[in-house]
């Protein structure tokens, strides 16, 4: 199967399958993945405007500076859901402004918005997984660990922030600068399928959603 039909076309529409999933869900699931949900829908508005200005020869780097600031506060707004101490949820109201300021900075006076948001991306790849490895350390390990959907979630977080950290704080390099256009295609399509995996991981995650109520595991 051609590169391009994987990585332009199977892989963006892949989101499509943990949001059917969760339609089925909505009604009693939790309010934290609702968060999830409401995030998935503005990456596809997002990526489907992309292809789009694309298409017609135009470069999409502003809407990544502005995707960047939708998922991070979509994702702030999930961890200060699931997390119980009030000073952890403070700090993340906190950590969430200052991004937003941050990222408004950075596109209008230090990074142009037709560059790759190299200061902001990896910031938020880095304080996503800090707190995701922070309700990891919290979780209780017991043996319906796996039957949780927060700890799919999860999962599916830790397999592809940590990696995307290393790839956003490169991009420019490898865009713009670096001519192994091998090198480069084996980047993005290393991205391509860290999203796939969160993707098909959610929808797990997202399945096992029941109408008792999934609980989100307490953390200690």
């Amino acid at each position: 199967m051609p590169r391009t039909i994987i990585v332009g076309y199977i892989v963006p529409l892949s989101i499509l399958l943990p949001i059917i999933i969760f339609l089925f869900k909505y009604k009693y699931a939790p309010k934290a993945f609702k968060f999830l949900f409401y995030f998935l829908i503005s990456a596809a508005i997002i990526n489907s405007a992309a292809l789009i200005v694309v298409n017609r020869g135009m470069r999409n780097l502003p809407l990544l500076h502005l995707y960047t600031v939708v998922e991070t506060v979509f994702f702030l707004f999930y961890f200060k859901t699931i997390f119980k101490e009030q000073i952890i949820k403070k700090v993340i109201t906190i950590v969430m402004i200052a991004f937003v300021v941050i990222s408004i900075i950075n596109s209008l006076f230090i990074q142009s918005l037709f560059t790759f948001n190299t200061h902001t991306r990896p910031l938020e790849a880095i304080i996503i997984t800090v707190l995701c490895l922070m309700r990891f350390f919290k979780s209780d390990f017991t043996e319906d660990w796996l039957k949780q959907p927060v700890n799919w979630i999860n999962m599916g977080i830790l397999i592809y922030f940590p990696a995307a950290t290393v790839i956003f704080s490169l991009s420019n390099y490898f865009t713009f600068v670096s001519t192994d256009n091998e090198m480069i295609r084996r980047m993005w399509d290393l991205h391509a399928v860290l999203v796939l995996l969160m993707y098909i991981i959610w929808a797990k995650g997202f399945s096992l959603i029941n109408k008792t109520g999934s609980k989100l595991m307490a953390t200690k």
